[in-house]
């Protein structure tokens, strides 16, 4: 293992899993929170077709994937702020089948290297250049930022937005702040975990914290000690059984889901017998 340290691919793809481990966890907190399942599904469709065209110009496509991210992230707050009640699922739908096709179409028009196009999908985080990683640490600093320093603004939009704006919270402001850090965490998830996996370094920490039912704060910081444990625990295991890196983590973060799940529920019925026995004793007594 200390040799593997020493080569460069490995560093940094260990820098950038530890760096969005931290941070995109808390991502997966604001989708689950806010129920924007369809829109990462859209941002996700549309983030390949940035990264597309990056390749189809010769850029590197982890630019034009967060360009075309963030244009979705704003697109979307505006129809969020609409009177009509934001976007549809079946808006979403569309924009997802759509520019899956046009990559597609583009795939097979312009003679993209089937490594090239594979990597979108699946990603290749030992494929970094140290300019990526440090746009990777660079985007997780300005999350933990954002969040930190917006956090009870933060968390009263994720409560509710209407209520959030009658006790003086720049509401709007704050929900596209959230929207546009989500979709550029999924642009830039691209080229670590792929398009298809963007699910592994955010939605899968967010669902064990969630899932040991705590208060916000505890479960923000639970969510990212889980990504970062499942984005290494995942590399080590895929660098051991010669796996791929994504599924890799996959694999380790459904475990850790599963894991804090049981251990809820455990709990749970602890302290239901606890109550019953303490009820029991109760009525005994008198």
């Amino acid at each position: 293992m200390r040799e593997l340290l020493q080569i460069p691919a490995f560093s940094r793809a260990i820098v950038a899993l530890f760096a969005c481990g931290t941070a995109f966890p808390l991502l997966g907190i604001y989708i689950l929170s806010l129920d924007l399942i369809p829109v990462r599904f859209g941002v996700m469709h549309l983030s390949l077709l940035g990264a597309t065209v990056g390749l189809i110009f010769g850029v590197d496509p982890v630019f034009f994937a967060m360009l075309f991210s963030v244009a979705a992230g704003f697109a979307i707050a505006g129809l969020s702020s609409r009177k009509s009640g934001g976007t549809s699922g079946g808006a979403m739908a569309l924009l997802m089948t759509a520019s899956l096709g046009v990559v597609f179409i583009l795939f097979y028009k312009t003679n993209i290297h089937a490594i090239e196009a594979f990597n979108l999908f699946w990603g290749n985080v030992l494929a970094l250049d140290r300019m990526e990683v440090l746009l990777v640490v660079l985007v997780s600093a300005l999350i933990l930022a954002g969040t930190i320093r917006f956090l009870r603004p933060i968390s009263a939009v994720l409560f509710d937005r209407e209520t959030a704006y009658a006790f003086g919270f720049p509401s709007t402001v704050v929900y596209t702040g959230i929207l546009v850090m989500v979709c550029a965490g999924i642009g830039l998830g691209i080229r670590i975990t792929g398009a298809l996996m963007v699910d592994a370094v955010t939605l899968l920490p967010a669902l064990a914290a969630q899932s040991l039912k705590k208060n916000f704060k505890p479960t923000m910081l639970l969510a990212s000690v889980f990504g970062v444990c499942i984005n290494l625990g995942g590399f080590a295991l895929a660098v051991v059984f010669d796996l791929p890196t994504s599924p890799a983590i996959i694999v380790v973060g459904t475990v850790v889901v599963l894991v804090c799940k049981l251990a809820a529920r455990l709990q749970t019925k602890k302290k239901e017998k606890g109550v019953s026995w303490r009820a029991s004793s109760s009525i005994s007594a008198h």
